[in-house]
């Protein structure tokens, strides 16, 4: 069977997302890092971080020479928190002064000379290319709830470093029904400090409907303690995603017997959807979706995309890069089939960089047969996580998770040309 590999050539390469660190100075209760509503810390998570030395031998001159855009960011942790992120993005912008560096952060570390040593940094020849999203949910008195640990008066004048020294600001700010009130004040103070864009996000993690049909997440302190954050009660900042999951039933089911027998029971097989107003949950085949991959050149991305994890893995995408670390809860199955394919092409080592050349892993069959071969409709193959974020017909993050309540912008007008 004839399958279009993700990438032909490490040359097809022109963008990287970088996980620099799976450390974290906050506890965000839905973050990935944290199990059990944001009580403990992961303990699948062993702390690490990229190194200027192994970042400069894993990607050369030669290759950063060739990319249009990084970002950081990642699954687990947070760039400020690696040693040597600085002395990473001077290395980067030295080698290629047209690339795009961008860096997703809580904004709550480091000094105001750090800061503005990075705006300095964030000045490439193609500067509207370049920016830090601060993903900041509140003001001084409510940002700290879903952020925990982290102190606005401090994020506060990080953005002032950031932006007096020069560089380009966004803002992402996700809206609960505690800091809903505050959008537009929020707005305004990014627009004093010159922030390039403010971005209101819908999260989709909600663990639970509430009499009212809102969803709720209860926060679980170490301490013991717990509060509740909600959905907000403005429907224009509520995502939209029972209306589209409905659009999708019922679905297409074709079965993959050989690749079943190699995943052990409890894999997931159904994507799940709780209807808040029938107070039902709907539920279809995952793999009975199409996918439309946002680590490829196509609707959705303008370049051939890689993530990096911080422990030297190379992936396609961050939303599988963080399979191999994600605690077996109830809501993300550790069984997904993602990591069934690593382990045919020859376990977590072959897509390792401490191990071989990104080159290789490129050229592995992972990346040239496996993945591709998972997009056709009905495969066993198929990734849950592939599905839940790229699903043609439907997937979280055009419902909100980015910003946008419809469908993602980008995907939508390219689907009406």
């Amino acid at each position: 069977m004839q399958v279009e590999p993700l990438y032909n050539s490490w040359r097809d390469i022109t963008a990287m997302h970088i996980e620099l660190t799976n450390r974290c100075n906050a506890a965000c209760s839905m973050c990935p890092r944290y199990i059990d509503n944001g009580a403990k810390i992961n303990p699948n998570l062993t702390l690490t971080e990229v190194t200027l030395e192994h970042f400069k031998e894993w990607f050369p001159p030669d290759f950063v020479k060739q990319l249009r855009r990084v970002y950081a960011c990642g699954n687990f942790g947070d760039p400020i928190a690696a040693k040597d992120t600085l002395e990473i993005f001077k290395y980067m912008r030295e080698c290629n002064d047209r690339l795009a560096l961008v860096l997703h952060t809580n904004g709550s570390a480091r000094s105001a000379s750090w800061w503005q040593e990075l705006g300095s940094i964030m000045q490439g020849k193609n500067h509207a290319d370049d920016s830090v999203v601060f993903s900041v949910d509140g003001l001084w008195d409510t940002n700290h709830l879903y952020r925990r640990n982290t102190n606005f008066d401090k994020i506060y004048e990080n953005m002032k470093a950031y932006t007096g020294a020069g560089g380009r600001a966004k803002w992402d700010f996700i809206a609960f029904d505690y800091n809903e009130h505050q959008v537009d004040e929020a707005r305004q103070l990014a627009q004093d400090m010159g922030f390039a864009y403010f971005n209101v996000k819908r999260t989709t993690r909600w663990e639970g409907s509430d009499s009212d049909g809102r969803g709720y997440y209860k926060v679980k302190n170490p301490d013991g303690s717990s509060y509740f954050i909600r959905q907000p009660l403005n429907p224009d900042l509520q995502h939209d995603n029972e209306t589209a999951f409905k659009k999708i039933l019922p679905p297409q089911w074709i079965s993959n017997e050989e690749f079943s027998r190699l995943m052990p029971e409890g894999t997931e097989e159904y994507y799940s959807m709780y209807d808040s107003i029938t107070r039902e949950n709907m539920k279809i085949k995952h793999n009975s979706m199409g996918i439309t991959c946002r680590a490829k050149l196509g609707p959705y991305q303008s370049n051939n995309e890689i993530f990096l994890s911080a422990t030297g893995h190379v992936f396609p995408c961050c939303f599988l890069g963080g399979e191999p670390w994600r605690y077996g809860t109830d809501t993300w199955n550790p069984n997904d089939t993602s990591l069934k394919m690593i382990e045919l092409n020859g376990g977590m080592d072959s897509i390792d960089l401490h191990h071989n050349t990104l080159e290789e892993i490129v050229n592995s069959p992972y990346i040239q047969r496996y993945l591709p071969l998972s997009f056709e409709r009905g495969s066993n193959m198929r990734s849950y996580q592939c599905s839940s974020c790229c699903g043609s017909e439907y997937n979280k993050l055009d419902q909100g998770e980015l910003g946008m309540n419809n469908r993602s912008a980008a995907k939508a007008s390219a689907q009406n040309v």
